[in-house]
């Protein structure tokens, strides 16, 4: 158990060095988030939010105070974006989950996978509601 652990360590410690080599090239968004919002199980506070484009199928957002989280994505068609981009968030009363992340870059965008909270949520068949914010582009 502590090889694994071990390993697991290591393997996050090159990712997040990895991600740092490589963010000098990444595009992404500064959006101003007004509200309370969920990425996975991960509970963010509203503020101004850096998200950067998604590389290997992970997307990396950094906001407020040291705010940050991690979230896995899956392509998505369906529309491009007018101005430098957006993210969309999924709103089940007032929880609100990030769901996707458009760049006017690219024909595709990035869905965030689903945390549990918001499997059951979707599960349960609760109403929610779709709220999109622009954001300004970050290179």
């Amino acid at each position: 158990m502590k090889k694994i652990a071990m390993h697991t360590t290591v393997l996050m410690c090159v990712l997040m060095v990895m991600g740092t080599v490589s963010s000098a090239q990444t595009i992404g968004l500064r959006v101003d988030i007004p509200f309370e919002f969920n990425v996975g199980e991960k509970v963010l506070p509203a503020g101004q939010y850096l998200i950067l484009a998604p590389q290997g199928g992970t997307l990396r957002i950094t906001g407020p105070n040291g705010a940050a989280a991690i979230a896995s994505t899956n392509l998505v068609g369906g529309r491009r974006p007018d101005g430098p981009g957006q993210v969309d968030f999924n709103c089940y009363g007032q929880r609100c989950f990030l769901s996707q992340f458009w760049t006017a870059r690219t024909e595709t965008g990035e869905e965030v996978m689903k945390g549990k909270l918001e499997r059951e949520l979707t599960n349960a068949k609760e109403q929610f509601t779709t709220i999109a914010l622009r954001g300004s582009a970050y290179r």
